[in-house]
């Protein structure tokens, strides 16, 4: 939701020209925000963060994979320029004469598309393996290819994003070997004035007035909703945090979906000096890998056959007087030289449907894909 046609254009023209040029930056708008926010580090590489670092005193745009590999590492983009205003002549030109060489690749392997019967295969396989009483819950992904050249794009994709989905975190960052875009959702954690949010998301349905009463959802995605509420409890009582307060379950509209939803929120004060162990313990939750953890974990790794390198992982700004915005990275994309890797993915239960579960990944990829068919 950017305020005028020259706003538009000057955002737009900046973020082409950090591609351009290879720049390690990020742009992002808040959800409910009204102006774009676009964060440059003039140097390479990124610094790499682990959860041991002290992650109160982090300042810039932190990115987390699902699973840390060595192709992809968690990283911070430091604010070297930065500017949350109109972009200006001035800024263009500062980017115009930075340049960054491409990185040494790293050996990440181009994502391949699975089709609608191997899905189905898939969902088939892991409901057997639910069936047998090892798992509750396994949340696979499939990668959908979209054929072309958006490069030179992507910047008036950013801001097509930002007014289609005025409630979303829309992003987009490089570092130089990766470049990602989305619109996601699902925040994994909030702070300010000391007080932390997070939330349970799960279930997915298409929007209707008739799916937005919550009595309208069925014991399955109840239940899938269920256990990322049990997850989060968890984790939090075992850093002993305090003043939590919990509502929901409540159905959010995210664009043209409708989610089963539970909020936390809690005070800050027990995780000083721990952030970042809290956040390496809150995430992955059951709604993007499974329950229990480690076993849907390796059961995902045996039976994807691709790596989901940041998909599921997360990422946002982050700032050194406790003001946290970091989000579950979903309905996202890699975007390469000749094609875009859209990542979409769902939970699987007892009772799941693998033809219900394709489509739903179908309607997933339509966050992306209703504003990628417009250009």
């Amino acid at each position: 939701m950017l305020n005028n046609h020259q706003t538009d254009y000057s955002f737009a023209e900046a973020v082409s020209v950090c591609i351009r040029n290879n720049l390690t930056f990020a742009a992002y708008r808040q959800p409910d925000a009204n102006r774009p926010v676009l964060v440059v580090q003039s140097h390479q590489p990124p610094r790499l963060i682990s959860p041991q670092d002290d992650h109160d005193t982090l300042s810039g745009f932190l990115v987390t994979p699902f699973t840390e590999t060595a192709c992809c590492t968690a990283f911070l983009i430091e604010p070297d320029l930065f500017t949350g205003t109109d972009v200006t002549e001035d800024l263009i030109r500062q980017l115009k004469a930075l340049k960054h060489e491409k990185l040494h690749d790293k050996g990440c392997s181009v994502p391949g598309e699975i089709s609608g019967a191997d899905y189905r295969a898939l969902i088939k396989t892991i409901v057997n393996y639910i069936h047998l009483g090892t798992f509750e819950k396994v949340v696979p992904s499939r990668v959908k290819i979209i054929r072309g050249v958006y490069t030179d794009k992507l910047g008036i994709v950013f801001n097509m994003l930002c007014r289609a989905y005025p409630s979303a975190f829309i992003y987009i960052f490089n570092n130089g070997d990766h470049l990602w875009m989305g619109a996601t959702p699902e925040p994994l954690l909030l702070a300010m004035n000391g007080t932390m949010q997070t939330v349970s998301q799960a279930g997915t349905r298409s929007y209707s007035e008739e799916n937005a009463n919550i009595g309208a959802w069925n014991s399955k995605e109840r239940l899938e909703q269920e256990y990322v509420t049990r997850y989060i409890s968890r984790v939090i009582a075992h850093y002993n945090l305090t003043d939590v307060d919990l509502q929901g379950p409540y159905t959010r509209k995210a664009g043209n979906l409708l989610h089963l939803c539970t909020d936390f929120s809690f005070s800050a004060r027990n995780l000083k000096g721990r952030l970042g162990e809290f956040l390496h313990d809150l995430h992955p939750t059951p709604a993007v890998c499974g329950m229990p953890y480690r076993p849907s974990l390796e059961l995902l790794m045996k039976l994807e056959k691709h790596e989901r390198e940041y998909y599921a992982g997360y990422l946002g700004p982050v700032g050194p007087e406790g003001r946290i915005s970091l989000f579950v990275n979903l309905r996202c994309m890699k975007v390469l030289h000749d094609r875009l890797a859209l990542f979409i993915g769902g939970g699987i239960t007892a009772d799941s449907v693998p033809e219900e579960e394709w489509l739903e990944t179908e309607i997933k990829a339509e966050t992306l894909l209703s504003v990628i068919n417009q250009l």
